[in-house]
């Protein structure tokens, strides 16, 4: 939680709100460019004019490197015209060093433009004090040493939007080191949302502790704001909102009555200068703002609120206050629900009632959501959406079952004569055969593919078995040794009895004297005692048979052979 301080802060003396950096704790978000060994500025606890100070190593692969200046060296500094660019330097090699009139020793780049500045002398190896005067007739020029001087337009432009600063550190192109300390740029103006950060934002912003009710401050009680320019009005944003017109800026105190409040839209709000308005009065008028949310279920994250103040110099930069709304989460009610196996993936939020936010998570880890049957094991499965801070968080289960597949017994083989009895499986509501049966019981003794469709009160289910049939025992084959076929209606006619599913058929009948007298390719083709339409005489013949039948599913090929008696 913030700290309170009192607004006499906002009254210190000018100096201690210029841009400065003296290095007594840390190296201050300074870095280097060109050839530097690093590009992070190394912060030495001692050795500075007094205490610590930044140095850096030059890695000697050419090029010239400089000091690099963080953000709060940048942006609009249309104060410091006519003032000072203060800082203090050393070397550690003067060996070799380059004359007056080498390269730029100070670089500022704004409004497209660069300002470069040549120092008289070079840095020494103890501390050099050097002061730049900001003006354009104090020996600066554009782009380059020997470029024009800037007119004073040129030069304000620049320094009110500054969006890089270079003091230069090499002075050799033998390796060397740099030192830095003391840097100040006389622009005495300050704007942060968050004076001590003590909410833990560095860039002059502020962020709240996390909300458990939509409804904050955007800026701390101990916000700064320090400007010698009059400051013409402070406009403010409400960004990346997530409810729509559920989310506003509001006035819920009370503003000077030299600022004037205009808000064209719930989050845009301005505060203007209506006389002679001081700084105090435009900390006071954002001590008043609040950000509200009057959604029913305010959505979990957080905002943003830009807050951008403009000066006699125009923009003078934009402040972010962050908004951390995290209202007691809603993760729905429990449910359950029932998969049917081989279906299509299944979010498991659909089981959950209510109006769950989508920010939760599984547990077990069921990413997005999606539960597959066969890859996803039944259960209980948790919806979780986290609390935040102090603020609570909710939970939801679903239980989850899954409907196991319709099955019916596996495939099967059957010897001829044999059968099958299928029965319905438990839990079917209503079913039908593929014969169009509607029967709990199905008796099958024919080979085939049966199948089976059902419902249960969640899916709807198929299952097919396929029965087949073999022979198992041998053919009883059988072939009578006499006949008369005499016409008299009894024992007419001969033939091979093979009361067997046969693939090939072959019978030849010989005479006494080895001519074939008949030929048959089907056990059901019968002989009449005839060879070529002529009854044969009576007397003895001699057959032979040879058929590829099935057996115990294998094919298999007999030979068989006999004699017939004919008697007329």
């Amino acid at each position: 939680m913030s700290r309170f301080f009192p607004f006499f802060f906002l009254l210190l003396s000018a100096s201690l709100h210029a841009q400065q950096s003296t290095f007594d704790t840390d190296n201050e978000n300074w870095g280097a460019s060109g050839d530097p060994l690093s590009t992070i500025a190394v912060w030495q606890a001692t050795g500075g004019i007094p205490g610590g100070h930044i140095r850096v190593t030059d890695a000697a692969t050419g090029g010239t490197w400089y000091f690099e200046a963080p953000p709060k060296f940048r942006g609009n500094k249309c104060d410091a015209y006519d003032r000072y660019l203060r800082w203090d330097q050393y070397t550690s090699d003067t060996t070799n060093a380059q004359p007056f009139g080498g390269r730029p020793d100070v670089m500022i780049e704004g409004a497209g433009l660069t300002l470069v500045f040549d120092n008289a002398q070079n840095p020494q190896l103890t501390w050099t004090h050097y002061d730049i005067l900001l003006r354009e007739d104090a020996g600066w020029r554009l782009n380059d040493i020997t470029g024009p001087v800037p007119t004073q337009a040129e030069f304000r432009a620049a320094l009110a939007g500054i969006t890089a600063l270079r003091i230069r550190g090499e002075y050799r192109s033998q390796a060397d080191i740099g030192g830095l300390d003391n840097v100040v740029l006389e622009s005495n103006f300050r704007f942060d949302l968050d004076g001590d950060d003590s909410s833990l934002v560095f860039d002059d912003g502020f962020a709240t502790d996390t909300l458990c009710d939509p409804y904050s401050p955007v800026i701390d009680l101990d916000a700064v704001l320090f400007s010698e320019k009059p400051v013409d009005s402070i406009v403010l944003r409400l960004l990346l909102t997530s409810d729509g017109a559920a989310e506003s800026l509001e006035i819920v105190g009370v503003v000077p009555a030299t600022l004037m409040v205009s808000q064209p839209a719930p989050g845009w709000l301005t505060l203007k200068n209506n006389g002679p308005a001081t700084l105090a009065d435009f900390i006071a008028g954002l001590q008043a703002l609040r950000y509200t949310n009057t959604a029913p279920t305010p959505t979990r994250g957080e905002r943003f609120v830009a807050v951008r103040l403009y000066g006699e110099c125009g923009d003078m930069g934009v402040r972010y206050a962050y908004l951390r709304v995290f209202p007691a989460g809603d993760a729905g009610i429990s449910g359950d629900t029932t998969i049917c196996a081989g279906g299509p993936t299944v979010n498991l939020l659909s089981a959950i009632g209510g109006t769950p936010e989508s920010t939760g998570y599984w547990q077990p880890n069921l990413p997005g959501g999606l539960f597959k049957a066969g890859m996803d094991a039944p259960g209980l499965y948790r919806y979780i959406v986290p609390g935040a801070g102090n603020c609570p968080g909710d939970t939801a289960t679903v239980a989850v079952a899954v409907e196991q597949a319709l099955q019916l017994p596996a495939d099967t083989t059957l010897c001829y004569g044999e059968s099958v009895l299928l029965t319905v499986p438990t839990g079917l509501i209503s079913w039908e055969w593929s014969d169009g049966s509607r029967e709990f019981f199905l008796e099958i003794n024919e080979p085939g593919v049966i199948s089976l469709a059902g419902e249960t009160a969640h899916c709807n289910l198929t299952d097919s078995i396929v029965v087949s049939f073999v022979t198992c025992k041998a053919c009883p084959f059988y072939a009578p040794n006499v006949f008369s076929p005499n016409d008299d209606g009894w024992n007419d006619v001969w033939q091979v009895f093979l009361p067997c599913l046969w693939q090939r058929f072959d019978l030849q009948i010989f005479d006494r004297w080895g001519n074939l007298v008949f030929k048959a390719e089907a056990p059901e083709q019968v002989w009449n005692g005839k060879s070529k339409g002529m009854p044969v005489p009576p007397g003895v013949y001699a057959w032979r048979l040879e058929w590829v039948g099935e057996l115990l599913g294998e094919s298999k090929t007999n030979r068989e052979h006999g004699s017939i008696t004919i008697i007329r």
